[in-house]
């Protein structure tokens, strides 16, 4: 079974609130009737994208209004997704909606953690869209919208101090390639969670825990969409980097 169809078992519940509600209004819509795609991962793919598209649209209005940046950054989201059409218009249409929505994002955020049952790649990959978004109108990210990413990495049980470590230069952005992009010592050490005062005898095992998630091997087990696995790909790629400088730098 594919990735998407073992998410429903989780979600099914979720298509009766408010946010589910417009998911499942979507399904006939999305999917021709020649689709083969069975109905469960067709209902857990929707309902993926409309949580998704409503956190992007309440983060973006976090700080009053939604800036050109921010609507530039969840268009080229929807390009890395490789949406259909048909999808394309619903994401951008739940986007629309979401921005005058009365449910708060923080709701949104503990339903997600319940559909993806807390797994920890999908979560960061999730958290890393809306924290790209955050990031389009500068490296300082406004105050309100860092509360939410926090509340994100707590809500989907993700690592503590992922956020802030992201912030300190930890994240691979996009088609990550450490040939073309060089670390800082300051930044190797924030790719692992780490900072320069730790023990040498903390690296290898924060690199080991960092890169766990993210591992070739399990994410071929867990039968990840593309989506996730090549967000998984780019992190791994500086963890990997990270590590390397800091090898050299301690002799390990």
């Amino acid at each position: 079974m594919n990735w998407w169809g073992k998410l429903i078992g989780t979600g099914v519940g979720l298509l009766g609130g408010p946010i589910g509600a417009i998911a499942g209004a979507a399904i006939g819509h999305l999917y021709d009737d020649g689709d083969p795609t069975p109905q469960n991962e067709q209902k857990a793919r929707i309902l993926y994208l409309t949580y998704f598209f409503s956190c992007a649209a309440k983060l973006s209005k976090a700080d009053g209004h939604v800036s050109a940046g921010e609507i530039k950054a969840v268009e080229l989201l929807i390009k890395r997704m490789c949406l259909s059409a048909k999808a394309t218009e619903f994401a951008k249409n739940v986007f629309r909606k979401a921005k005058e929505s009365k449910h708060p994002i923080e709701n949104d955020l503990k339903e997600v953690g319940q559909l993806i049952g807390y797994d920890s790649t999908v979560g960061q990959s999730f958290l890393s869209g809306l924290f790209e978004i955050a990031l389009s109108n500068g490296k300082k990210i406004h105050e309100r919208q860092g509360k939410i990413l926090l509340a994100g990495e707590k809500l989907l049980r993700l690592p503590n101090g992922l956020i802030r470590s992201w912030l300190r230069g930890g994240y691979a952005k996009t088609n990550y390639n450490s040939q073309e992009n060089s670390l800082s010592l300051v930044e190797a050490y924030n790719a692992l969670g780490l900072t320069e005062s730790c023990k040498v005898s903390e690296i290898k095992p924060a690199y080991r825990k960092k890169a766990a998630d993210f591992h070739p091997d399990k994410l071929k087990s867990k039968n990840l969409p593309e989506e996730f696995t090549s967000f998984a790909n780019d992190q791994l790629a500086k963890i990997n980097q990270a590590y390397h400088i800091l090898c050299q730098k301690h002799d390990i």
